[in-house]
């Protein structure tokens, strides 16, 4: 198989070949805009715009992963991945920390609410019953804790 791609790689290579840079990129204009300013002014506009074009894009890429960091320039991806490290600096005052905590209450009971109402559709489910046990488990742990300490309490008084 690589012979025989070399032996057609020669054979087509060994042919004369007429083009030159303006007829390669830019076909016949090109070379007739040696001669033509207004042809050749298009030349140079559609290689500047590629230029530009292409500038433009790996800048955009550079961008994109963070290469321009040093110079103050973070794309929002970046500031959204880790917030804390990129983002101005969350003032705390008592204001701000009571919409915190405010928050933060009713997102656990919204959490409670949701449980709750998942657990009432399914009461007989594997994990509603595991659930249930398991708060059993907790309660007698918790009850058997105060005991001890009320025995202890009144014993060494």
């Amino acid at each position: 198989m690589r012979l025989f791609l070399t032996v057609i790689l020669l054979t087509f290579s060994t042919s004369s070949l007429k083009a030159n840079a303006f007829s390669e990129i830019f076909g016949s204009e090109g070379a007739a805009g040696l001669n033509n300013s207004k042809i050749r002014s298009l030349s140079y506009t559609f290689q500047y715009l590629t230029l530009s074009g292409s500038i433009g894009y790996v800048g955009k890429q550079l961008f994109d992963s963070g290469f321009m960091e040093p110079l103050g320039l973070v794309p929002d991806t970046i500031n959204n991945l880790s917030p804390l490290a990129y983002k101005n600096p969350y003032s705390i005052n008592s204001h701000n920390a009571q919409i915190l905590a405010v928050k933060d209450q009713s997102n656990k009971l919204n959490l409670l609410n949701k449980l709750n109402n998942q657990l009432a559709e399914k009461k007989f489910s594997v994990k509603a019953i595991e659930l249930r046990n398991n708060s059993n488990f907790y309660k007698s742990l918790v009850n058997l804790n105060d005991r001890n300490f009320l025995i202890e309490k009144y014993l060494y008084e």
